[in-house]
């Protein structure tokens, strides 16, 4: 079986990218590489072992594309309105909280998305059904 280790997004000001991650996901380097012409560096927290590995290629001036395949990458939290505020508190922009709900009514999911630095979406989820 598959074990999902990492997810890895490259960035163009690597210390503005690691205060973001620190600040908006409490993600701090677990691991790092540094090389003539990149870094990579590895970020994670105590809710999880997958990583999220920033790659900084060092002389890049020109901002990355994401194309139109690049979708989001997503987190769990136990209450999405109050990390919301936190992040509004952050000066960090997140979308407005939005609900999935079934033919019923019934909640299936309630959600934000923000965006870091490169303009990489994170879908920040509350911890509730198939979201855990």
């Amino acid at each position: 079986m598959a074990k999902l280790i990492h997810t890895m997004i490259r960035v163009r000001d690597l210390e503005r990218s690691l205060d973001f991650y620190k600040a908006a996901l409490g993600l701090t380097p677990s691991h790092r590489l540094d090389f003539d012409d990149f870094s990579l560096v590895y970020l994670r927290n105590d809710e999880t072992e997958a990583e999220i590995e920033l790659t900084w290629n060092k002389r890049r001036d020109v901002p990355y594309t994401h194309g139109d395949g690049y979708g989001h990458f997503a987190v769990v939290v136990d209450d999405v309105h109050a990390e919301h505020e936190r992040l509004v508190s952050l000066r960090l922009n997140p979308k407005d909280v939005k609900e999935f709900r079934d033919g019923a009514g019934e909640l299936i999911a309630r959600f934000f998305f923000l965006e870091d630095p490169d303009g990489y979406k994170i879908e920040v989820l509350e911890k509730y059904g198939h979201y855990r």
